[in-house]
């Protein structure tokens, strides 16, 4: 169990596209892939290792993986990862904030000059540091945050396991030629409002209504242990142990009869339960916790980052 850590940061950066070779390529586009490609975007490939997409890279020519995090609102590296990609590090003040409150340790910054993913090429780009914990240091050099994915118009395709970038957004004109398409092959849209810098979707649990910070970067769904108090869930034991940058904390879990999603519903689900970190709430009081990896997983979750839309597909039969 894992979660990822929530805070902040600006930064600029410049994608080059390179050649996208589809004849020779081991990639096979669909139909939403030959339209961004077609419309200025590059693809890169990710890697599902359990419940996480991770993306593999190379920084200044030194190879690693990125973990594709929509909970977390920038790009981080971690401290571990530093002398194997060659980068150094300035220290600042900043604590880090996490999934389960404030830590001990503090934010430092990098930059990377050339980072690489599938053909794009990004340049110059700083990014956040922390130490890792213990569960990510042998499965991922950081996280690729929420920032990035907004600024080059991103489109996270899990189902295919492809992310695309452009090196500008594109017109709003795109978003709805993904919805076109994406509702041809049966997906619903849901929308995303951004806030505080999370990805906020409005959904129900059992029929109470709630928000949702939407997060690739969270292992499970984890549902906050005051807002399973109010509706009166059932939790179990604590058997497991979340971890984030900012410490770690028991969790039970708990069956849920609906889990709702805008319009889209997962029925005789289930979720974690934890304490978490209160600042996740001041942009929803109502805000029920973190739907996580798994069912996005699950669901065939496509985020388009120009129009703000998920859209969720049932699993095939």
């Amino acid at each position: 169990m894992r979660l990822t850590s929530r805070t902040g940061i600006f930064f600029t950066a410049i994608i080059l596209l390179l050649d996208l070779d589809i004849g020779h390529g081991a990639v096979t586009l669909d139909a939403l892939g030959l339209y961004l490609t077609k419309n200025g975007y590059g693809g890169a490939p990710l890697v599902h290792l359990g419940n996480f997409y991770h993306l593999p890279i190379q920084s200044n020519g030194k190879p690693g993986n990125l973990l594709v995090d929509t909970g977390g609102p920038m790009t981080l590296l971690y401290r571990s990862s530093l002398s194997r990609l060659n980068l150094a590090e300035s220290k600042t003040t900043e604590h880090v904030n996490g999934a389960f409150g404030r830590g001990r340790d503090v934010y430092g910054l990098t930059m990377i000059k050339a980072l690489t993913a599938g053909n794009c090429v990004l340049t110059n780009v700083p990014v956040a540091v922390a130490s890792d914990s213990s569960l990510s240091r042998s499965l991922s050099n950081g996280v690729l945050g929420l920032r990035e994915l907004i600024k080059f118009g991103a489109v996270l395709d899990l189902q295919n396991h492809l992310l695309y970038l452009r090196p500008t957004r594109p017109g709003e004109g795109v978003g709805s030629n993904i919805k076109a398409i994406l509702s041809r092959q049966g997906y619903t849209a849901i929308p995303l409002v951004l806030k505080k810098n999370h990805l906020y979707a409005v959904g129900a649990v059992n029929g109470v209504p709630c928000h949702f910070i939407v997060d690739t970067g969270s292992y499970l769904t984890s549902l906050d242990v005051r807002f399973a108090t109010r509706t009166k869930l059932n939790v179990g034991a604590n058997r497991l142990i979340g971890e984030g940058l900012s410490g770690s904390s028991p969790e039970g879990m708990t069956r849920l009869s609906s889990l709702r999603i805008g319009d889209y519903e997962i029925k005789n689900g289930s979720a974690s339960v934890a304490p978490l970190n209160p600042v996740i709430f001041e942009a929803h009081s109502d805000t029920a916790g973190l739907l996580g990896a798994e069912y996005l997983a699950i669901n065939r979750a496509i985020f388009d980052f120009v129009s703000g839309s998920m859209y969720l597909r049932p699993p095939a039969r």
